[in-house]
């Protein structure tokens, strides 16, 4: 297990890390505006559809964040799903939404 204090900080860059995503999903969903020619409509657009890629991988992340939070709160943060064993502390810095050890990591 995780130590109590390493879990706070890394609760708090999860929050903010959440906080960060649904701003710029948000952003990322917006059509600017519409152009005064075709040409200027079809660069929105694409522009538009670009950003809606951006928003998928945005939210796909947005969701492990928040099952990060939930098992903080669980009590399950930082636990392997495959071996049960602790996940290491400088996997977690990394990638706080890690959900197995690095040993599990490499045989997804």
């Amino acid at each position: 297990m995780i130590n109590e204090k390493l879990k706070k900080s890394l609760k708090k860059v999860v929050e903010n890390d959440i906080k960060r995503l649904e701003s710029e999903i948000k952003e990322y969903r917006q059509f600017k505006h519409l152009g005064t020619t075709n040409e200027d409509n079809a660069l929105e657009f694409e522009a538009f559809s670009e950003r809606l890629s951006l928003s998928k991988t945005a939210e796909k992340e947005l969701k492990e964040l928040k099952k990060s939070l939930e098992r903080m709160e669980q009590g399950k943060y930082g636990v392997c799903k495959v071996c049960g064993g602790s996940i290491e502390s400088g996997r977690l810095k990394v990638y706080p939404a890690a959900t197995t050890c690095a040993t599990h990591a490499k045989s997804k």
